[in-house]
């Protein structure tokens, strides 16, 4: 029995030691140790992250490189999504990589960007994906492979992703992929969800470093089966929102839930609401609503008729250097039955019958209730002297409720104004999302996927352009960009119903330009040769929004 011991020992031990050689075998795959600005498994609108993102400043062409020895399998190309990507594999490793947003092949590789090329030629306008024998493409750790871009979606940035057999790693969680960060995840929105009451929501305050409490000056009271999400994000040396590596309940001292995200199943990568409140995270700008409970089995965070009293909490989450934030969480104990007394339905109506909301086609995820409360008076926070609210305002809440789509909607009011549209104010992002409702004579009808707060808005504010201060204006390194051409970056921008027309002129004739939605950018191309012609031209660049507001028109001169 003793030996048999020993062996196991012996045997388990040369596989955690192997586990750790493949670690290190895996290296960093950019030429300079250039930031990560998005984390494995973040919330996406559609789906999850399940790779790491390298930020290169919205810049295309630095080197990509082999993260370990082996050969390409897969090459592929779409117009969104991944963009051009590859697959790098090695059978010693029992590893794939997929590279993303490349903007070409060009490396130490012979032939393989002159093969995409091929590929290109010869698949639909839509793209290819093409699997590969292994000894086409060998491939040596470190060896410059291709060059990052920004085909797929995006502003150009390296995406990696590293999988085994059962599924995706977090390349955090890699010695070769460690960096250097003190700052604890930021804590931000508390919800708690129960059986015998409404759903509460608390505002987190920071009270010293890596320490949070309830912003409320009142004894948070509860009762029943409840279910904890909290908002939040980690701070990496990229300084961009990100996901945190992982989360832990206590209660009362003693650990009752955790979750380490450092690899995730091929089926937990294709289920958001197992990590997430989908209807409460918001990904512009980044916040995410974690589950602080086990959703598959439907098991509440706390059952607090199990205490008397008072029960203490801690909600603590943190990031893959160990830097943790804990929110001390006491709860006051007292039984009540608010809101066990509504009737299963998929429509919810204000008390007015003013707003609709019809649940019928999506997935119900949760059996509670939601209610849309019409509040009495319009928040400072929402006043502003070029687009305020000109209807009543309701607040929509889930209460024990989630769901997975798009819901239906009806604001029954007669807003016949073009600059009048229906817009929903997150709670989370602190900002307004236009709906772009369709207007009839007397309502607009909308599709939602997110709770806030409901409101119709006047957009009297115009649409501005600027140069793109603080933000680089190249697109690509000089070995990229195309020497005949004069580029020219303009950031515009506008506050309410959205750009709907751009126009740009030459000398007071109509030029193509670029419109680059996710850098809010226009960008010009002016050929060089354009120099014999004329040493100064004249941009001029106007906007119009959905509402009807016009830009000034803003002028730039070219020097050629």
């Amino acid at each position: 029995m003793r030996i048999l011991i020993i062996f196991i020992f012996v045997f388990c031990s040369q596989i955690l030691s192997l586990d750790r050689q493949k670690q290190t075998k895996i290296l960093w795959p950019l030429e300079k140790k250039l930031p990560i600005s998005g984390s494995f498994a973040e919330f996406r609108n559609s789906s999850m992250h399940m790779g790491c993102d390298f930020k290169t400043f919205g810049i295309n062409g630095f080197p990509v490189l082999g993260v370990y020895d082996g050969s390409i399998t897969q090459i592929s190309y779409s117009q969104a999504g991944y963009g051009l990507s590859i697959i790098l594999s090695s059978n010693q490793l029992g590893l794939n990589s997929r590279y993303a947003h490349l903007h070409d092949l060009y490396g130490e590789i012979t032939g393989l960007e002159e093969f995409k090329h091929a590929l290109r030629l010869l698949g639909s306008k839509e793209g290819f994906l093409l699997k590969l024998r292994p000894d086409l493409f060998p491939v040596l750790a470190g060896m410059k492979i291709a060059r990052a871009g920004e085909t797929g979606s995006g502003v150009s940035h390296l995406h990696l992703e590293i999988m085994d057999s059962s599924g995706y790693i977090n390349p955090l969680m890699l010695p070769n992929y460690q960096i250097q960060d003190t700052t604890p995840p930021i804590m931000y929105i508390l919800y708690i969800d129960s059986d015998k009451a409404p759903t509460q929501n608390y505002h987190l305050k920071q009270v010293d470093y890596g320490k949070y409490v309830v912003d409320s000056s009142e004894e948070i009271i509860s009762s029943g089966k409840i279910k904890l999400r909290l908002g939040g994000y980690d701070l990496m040396n990229s300084r961009n929102r990100n996901n945190i590596y992982g989360l832990r309940l206590r209660v009362n001292n003693n650990t009752v839930y955790q979750k380490t995200l450092d690899r995730m199943s091929y089926q937990e990568a294709g289920n958001r609401e197992i990590l997430y409140d989908v209807n409460k995270s918001s990904l512009s700008p980044p916040i995410y609503v974690y589950n602080f409970f086990d959703s598959v089995s439907n098991k509440p965070s706390v059952n607090l008729d199990e205490y008397t009293h008072k029960v203490n909490l801690e909600l603590i989450l943190f990031d893959a250097s160990g830097n943790e934030s804990i929110l001390n969480l006491p709860i006051k104990i007292e039984n009540n039955n608010l809101s066990t007394n509504y009737k299963s339905t998929n429509l919810f109506k204000s008390s007015d019958s003013i707003v609709e909301l019809d649940f019928s086609k999506v997935k119900i995820l949760q059996n509670g209730y939601i209610s849309i409360e019409r509040l009495s008076e319009v928040p400072e926070k929402f006043k502003s002297e070029d687009f305020f609210v000109v209807s009543d305002v309701y607040e929509i809440k889930a209460h024990n409720f989630s769901w997975r789509g798009e819901i239906l909607g009806k604001f029954k009011k007669d807003f016949p104004n073009k600059e009048d549209s229906l817009y929903l104010y997150e709670l989370n992002s602190g900002r307004w999302i236009p709906l772009n409702p369709k207007k009839l004579s007397n309502q607009m009808s909308f599709a939602l996927n997110r709770l806030g707060i409901l409101a119709v808005m006047k957009d009297k504010s115009p649409p501005v352009v600027n140069f793109p201060y603080l933000v680089s204006r190249d697109y690509n390194l000089p070995e990229l960009k195309d020497k005949r051409m004069i580029e020219r970056f303009y950031a515009i921008y506008d506050k309410g119903s959205g750009i709907a027309k751009m126009t740009v002129l030459l000398e007071g004739l109509a030029y193509p330009f670029e419109y680059d939605k996710d850098r809010g950018f226009i960008k010009l191309e002016v050929p060089l040769a354009f120099s014999k012609y004329k040493k100064h031209f004249f941009i001029q660049i106007g906007l119009s929004d959905k509402a009807g507001n016009n830009s000034e028109w803003f002028t730039d001169i070219i020097s050629m």
